[in-house]
């Protein structure tokens, strides 16, 4: 159901035409100038030996788990090694019937996996024995509902996950208790098109956000009895939206930065429901240093671990494997940041360890690598950001559950 490039992965890329080769703008000095830290891959794994691609990738707290989706149905989990080498761990957790739509790792047990289908199945394995401990279900309205995205929220109590759109014309966000294993309810007014992807926020377990097709963000506490009362803040990016992510600005605030299926990325400030930047797929192209903004494929947004954060996006133009780089937002500016040498795919998904800084990418040819970013100290925020005002009040809610 889902338009564009919402999961143009599950089926192999095609490489947009161009009307000439994309290349870099400038010249091989300049560029090491700029992105001065030029990164080789530690190590790298390919999922199959048969042809399939790497949809979504979910790291463990404690780092030492990678969890795979795979466009073959198949959920695969690698052993991370201090070493920063990949090793094939337990086999296949999981081969489904439906294509893998979310997978992610519990926010404090690192043993604790959930992986949702586009059947309508949302999994939980624990990962040290490989087996399937429990099955959430929703069958409100007889048949079980098709999945987009899930994701659990910081205390791990709240599972969510949501919807294409029903026959009955509604897409829903489901909510469920982990530790009960019930079902808590659902929202359902909230989008009028099929859902892309839901988002807790990572410290606050009752903030939480999603997005669609039909170009809104929503922002909810679900804390409050009702989905009106829970409904905070809404964005309209007015285009179809493929993923979003949490981040902080330099003074504390809410960010949430959303990627659109035409490579777009706009950044909103939560509590003055301002847009703070947007970057269309041209002006991101351009700060890559790059000529051909149709091959621009934005992959997704990365927090440092000092408060900024880094987009990582690359070209499409030779199956990727011409430029894979990141971005360093800074007070509505992005900037040359780090290159990925070695990039051999189309990237599709990727994970970004703060702690040990290192970043972990797989796409369209189902290679899994590790880059090792310690060659170099992270980038600062700029005296510019430094000096906007500090926010005067963050509320703290009670928790019903």
């Amino acid at each position: 159901m889902f338009d564009g490039m919402l999961y143009i992965a599950d089926a192999e890329s095609s490489d947009e035409e161009s009307p000439v080769p994309d290349a870099d703008s400038c010249s091989s000095k300049e560029l090491i100038v700029l992105f001065q830290h030029n990164i080789s891959a530690s190590s790298e794994v390919a999922a199959s030996l048969k042809r399939t691609c790497g949809l979504h990738l979910s790291q463990s707290n404690d780092s030492s788990s990678l969890a795979v989706g795979l466009s073959r149905k198949e959920l695969q989990l690698y052993h991370v090694r201090d070493t920063g080498e990949l090793a094939l761990a337990n086999g296949t957790l999981g081969q489904y019937k439906s294509r893998i739509r979310g997978v992610r790792f519990f926010n404090s047990d690192s043993n604790s996996l959930i992986c949702c289908t586009e059947g309508g199945d949302i999994l939980m394995y624990d990962v040290r024995s490989g087996k399937e401990v429990h099955r959430f279900e929703d069958t409100s309205e007889g048949l079980k509902k098709s999945m987009t995205s899930c994701d659990i929220n910081q205390n791990d109590r709240v599972l969510c996950a949501s919807t294409e759109v029903q026959k009955n014309g509604d897409s829903f966000l489901l909510f469920f208790d982990v530790r009960e294993r019930k079902n808590l309810g659902c929202y359902w007014e909230c989008h009028s098109d099929d859902i892309t992807n839901v988002r807790f926020h990572p410290t606050n377990p009752d903030r939480f956000a999603s997005a669609s097709v039909d170009g809104l963000i929503n922002v909810f506490d679900i804390s409050k009895p009702t989905e009106d009362d829970a409904m905070e803040y809404c964005f309209n990016v007015e285009t179809s939206i493929d993923s979003i992510n949490w981040h902080k600005d330099p003074t504390g605030r809410d960010l949430v930065a959303c990627i659109t299926t035409t490579n777009d990325l706009h950044l909103y400030d939560v509590e003055s429901q301002d847009s703070v930047a947007m970057f269309d797929r041209e002006r991101i192209t351009q700060a890559m240093r790059r000529t051909s903004a149709i091959d621009c494929n934005v992959v997704g947004t990365h927090n440092y671990g000092n408060g900024s954060f880094f987009v990582l996006c690359g070209s499409n133009y030779n199956k990727g494997s011409e430029c894979l780089r990141t971005l360093r937002y800074d007070n509505k500016c992005l900037l040359p940041d780090r290159s990925f040498s070695g990039n051999r795919q189309i990237v599709r998904a990727s994970v970004y360890n703060d702690q040990a800084q290192y970043l972990i990418a797989t796409g369209e040819s189902g290679l899994i690598t590790l880059w090792n970013c310690q060659n170099g100290p992270e980038p600062s925020i700029n005296s510019a950001s430094k000096s906007m005002k500090q926010k005067l009040h963050v509320s703290h809610r009670a928790k019903p559950y």
